[in-house]
Parts: C-alpha cells; structure tokens; sequence
C-alpha cells in the first residue's frame, strides 16, 4: 500500500499555514477560500440584476447598443469588495478573481443575462500591461464564472490597441477621451451571430465598455450585453 505523501503534506501545510478570510482575518474552514461565509453574506448586492433599468443599463443608453448591462456587488471606497478588487489587480490574486466569478456565477445562474449569453468575453488588458500585471483580472473573473455556467470564454478575439492611463482620477469627459479607438476585433468569427456577454471588473462612468461595444459593431449579428462584478455610484 503505497502512502497517500502528496495529501499528508497538503494537510499539513493547511495545519501549520492555514487560509486566512481576506475580509476578517478569520482562519477559513473546510473547503472555503478568499473570504469567510460571514464576509460573503456582507458583499453588498446590487439586486439590479432582474431590473432592465437598473442603473448600470441606464449607464449605456444614447451612448451603446447594450441589450442588457448589470452589476453584482456596489463598489465602494473602503469596503471588502474594493480591497479584493485591489488584491485581484495589484497583489498578484488570481484566486481572488476566480472566487468572484464563482460568486457572480452562482448568483446569475438562472438570469436572463446569462441564459441569454452565448459566449463571455472579458475586457481586453493592453499587452504591456498584462506583460507586467502577469495576467488580465477580468479573464480571471471569467474563468471564474465559465467554471459554475459552462459558458465558453473567448479571450483572443478583442485586443486593447492603446496602453491608456488610469481611469481612476479621470472626469467623464476624460475617460472617455482616453478610451476612445482603443479596441479592435481581430478574430470575429467566434462572435458572429453571438450574444456577448462582455465582463469587467468595475463599472463607473462605463467609458471603457462603450468604447468595447463601438468595436463590436463590425461584427456580423452580434449582441452585447455587460457584467461587472462592482458597481461604484457617481
């Protein structure tokens, strides 16, 4: 009988370094990562989800041809989710991004804006960027959501043309100059004739993703719609 080394050592790693909740410091149990039950349960949903004018969709109209625009969480100054959101981007936390999807996967499981959806798309990193960040946070969040729905990512499709600075400090006006032209469809043929459902991060004045949707107007028969994980309230 050959002794099982690699689980030995797995559990004894998770004795002496156990995983501790990002939210409260509390040390995980079970099969739980990232955050604590408790601090899952506090993620502050939108519940925009089931509402065809919910603020985010009202984001996109007279500016985007988006079918259907909605966000899970609010993001807000200070709180779990803009510390996680930080992790994810900053800290070198892919786990932090897969869990989200996950989350985001399980809570739209039986929505519209994801029975509707035949492909996901995730918001395209410039190269240099992703080259330094190591990886794109929204395929991530995507990889996340395709492992709870089955839906296929497509990540190839779409580039970032322009390496454009932060968003973060910018006006609307500003952002959107600063993404204007930025994105370009290389491989249209996995999205013709598709419902994309297009994934980010955060949403705030949704420069970014109006910028994606005039990309995708080339595209034959195709639809977007929007899903972000954080919602962050002018």
């Amino acid at each position: 009988m050959t002794f099982p080394f690699s689980r030995y050592f797995s559990g004894l790693s998770a004795l002496l370094f156990p995983s501790i909740c990002k939210g409260c410091g509390e040390i995980l149990g079970g099969s739980r990562r990232v955050i604590c039950r408790a601090c899952e349960l506090g993620l502050p949903k939108t519940n925009f989800i089931e509402d065809p004018d919910n603020p985010v969709a009202q984001i996109f109209w007279g500016r985007a041809a988006v079918e259907n625009a909605t966000s899970v969480f609010y993001y807000r100054k200070g709180e779990l989710l803009q510390k996680l959101i930080h992790q994810l981007k900053y800290k070198g936390g892919k786990e932090t991004g897969i869990y989200l999807g996950n989350i985001a996967g399980k809570l739209l499981a039986e929505t519209n804006i994801l029975r509707q959806a035949d492909v996901l798309v995730p918001v395209p990193l410039h190269y240099r960027k992703q080259k330094i960040r190591g990886y794109n946070q929204s395929e991530l969040l995507a990889q996340g959501i395709h492992e709870v729905t089955k839906i296929p990512v497509v990540s190839q499709a779409v580039i970032r043309t322009v390496h454009s600075q932060s968003q973060t400090r910018r006006g609307r006006f500003e952002r959107w100059q600063n993404v204007e032209g930025i994105f370009k469809v290389i491989d249209p043929q996995p999205l013709i004739d598709k419902h994309i459902l297009v994934l980010d991060d955060v949403v705030t004045t949704g420069s970014t993703l109006e910028a994606f949707s005039h990309a995708l107007e080339e595209v034959a028969g195709s639809k977007m719609s929007v899903l972000t994980i954080g919602y962050a309230a002018g």
